[in-house]
């Protein structure tokens, strides 16, 4: 997959920076290629729900910051990329210590990129599937992105 944007590590480096409630969570981003981003999170005691396991909606959010990512890799230099659509499909209860997160452009667009989304722990060497997503990112160029709302 080629990117449109010859920075675009650096551009998604910098939209990283920028997410606050990634970094509140503590999810961090292990690799940024085009179309394809990878990351981990280490399983706390605030990630859980009340039966221990990772919660369903940190699952989502998982999913979708992945795969916005994976959209910003593909996009001209001030793009903005944003969430109008997500499934999420849950597998195996979240019982690791640590959860593994990567998203992938499946059809880049000039308007939307389908993207899809996974997370999984290994348990005995093994990956063991956690949910499953698939969203579409809405893709904005720099030329129409406005900050009025």
């Amino acid at each position: 997959m080629k990117s449109r944007n010859p920075n675009f590590q650096d551009y998604v480096n910098f939209k990283i920076s920028r997410n606050k409630f990634m970094h509140f969570i503590g999810f961090e981003i292990d690799t940024i290629e085009a179309g394809r981003i990878e990351g981990h999170l280490n399983f706390e005691d605030h990630h859980k729900q009340q039966n221990d396991f990772l919660h369903g909606g940190l699952s989502a959010t998982l999913l979708d910051v992945v795969s916005g990512f994976a959209a910003y890799s593909l996009v001209e230099e001030g793009a903005q990329v944003f969430t109008v659509e997500a499934k999420v499909n849950y597998y195996k209860p979240g019982i690791g210590e640590v959860f593994y997160a990567h998203g992938w452009v499946d059809k880049p667009g000039r308007l939307f990129h389908f993207c899809q989304s996974e997370i999984f722990y290994l348990k005995d060497g093994q990956k063991v599937i956690v949910a499953k997503g698939n969203t579409t990112m809405a893709v904005v160029s720099k030329d129409h992105v406005s900050t009025n709302g």
